[in-house]
């Protein structure tokens, strides 16, 4: 293991940060999307305008090669958002100790 003294203060941040994230409620990889779509009665407008479609939020992701989406409560859209953001966050501060271990290995 190597000594907290070792490490740089960007790269203690960034595990204090991620031990954090780890602590906190909400972790998704996913996207959010906003899809316009018909409803499919015949008497709505979006059957015939296309300025007239309504507005839902979907999480998108990518699993086995193959995308699959689910549908966000207009309530809960921000949620969902602060947890994909924070698994952003998560990736990215990973990626910035990982490299930071790849240069500790000997040429």
């Amino acid at each position: 293991m190597i000594h907290p003294s070792a490490q740089t203060a960007r790269e203690r941040a960034a595990l204090s940060r991620l031990r954090q994230i780890f602590n906190e409620y909400g972790l998704l990889r996913a996207n959010c999307v906003k899809r316009r779509h018909t409803c499919g009665h015949d008497y709505c407008k979006c059957g015939s305008s296309a300025k007239h479609l309504h507005l839902s939020w979907y999480a998108s992701q990518s699993r086995k090669g193959k995308l699959r989406t689910k549908y966000i409560p207009p309530n809960r859209v921000a949620e969902i958002r602060r947890w994909v953001a924070r698994y952003q966050e998560a990736r990215r501060l990973l990626m910035l100790v990982g490299d930071a271990f790849w240069d500790r290995i000997a040429p």
